[in-house]
C-alpha cells in the first residue's frame, strides 16, 4: 500500500512541489504544465467531435425521432441543447487561448501560480463539459430508444 496522500495539494502547495522537483528550473516546469494543457486541449477536441455526431446524426434522423412523440421530441432537443452548451464551453473555457507570457513581469512562483489557475480553471470547465456531454448524449440516446422502441412488430 503506498503511502502517498488522496488529498489533493493546494495551488501553492503545487508551486512548492513543482519549484522543488524542478529544481526551480523555469523552463521545464512551464513544459510540464504546456503538457498539462495539451491533455485539456485534446480532450475538448474529442468532446467536440462527440458533440458534432450527434449535430451531424440528429440532420438525418432528428425529424423521424420528433415524430414518436412529446417525450422522443423533448428528449432530443434537451439532450441537443445540453450537447451544444457542453461544446460552448469546451470551446470558451477550454480552448480559448490565454498566453501566459501576457502576464506582467513577475516572479517564478507567481507565473506557476497563473499557469496553474489557468489550468485549474481548464480543467474545471472540461469537467462541466464533459458531464453536460454524458448527460445530453444520454438524453439523446433514450429519444433514439424510443424511435427503435416505437417499431417493433
Amino acid at each position: 500500500m503506498s503511502n502517498v496522500p488522496l488529498t489533493r495539494a493546494t495551488p501553492e502547495q503545487e508551486v512548492e512541489h513543482l519549484l522543488q522537483l524542478y529544481d526551480r528550473d523555469a523552463a521545464k516546469i512551464m513544459s510540464e504544465l504546456q503538457s498539462q494543457l495539451s491533455i485539456l486541449a485534446n480532450r475538448a477536441q474529442t468532446l467536440l467531435s462527440l458533440a458534432g455526431i450527434t449535430i451531424t446524426v440528429t440532420g438525418f434522423s432528428g425529424a423521424n425521432i420528433a415524430r414518436t412523440g412529446r417525450v422522443g421530441a423533448s428528449l432530443l432537443v434537451l439532450g441537443l441543447v445540453l450537447v451544444l452548451v457542453a461544446a460552448a464551453i469546451a470551446m470558451n473555457g477550454i480552448l480559448r487561448v490565454r498566453w501566459t507570457t501576457s502576464l506582467p513581469p513577475c516572479s517564478l512562483a507567481e507565473s506557476v501560480r497563473a499557469a496553474i489557475d489557468v489550468r485549474d480553471l481548464k480543467t474545471r470547465n472540461f469537467d462541466l463539459a464533459m458531464t453536460l456531454l454524458v448527460v445530453g448524449l444520454t438524453l439523446y440516446v433514450s429519444s433514439v430508444a424510443l424511435l427503435l422502441l416505437g417499431n417493433l412488430p
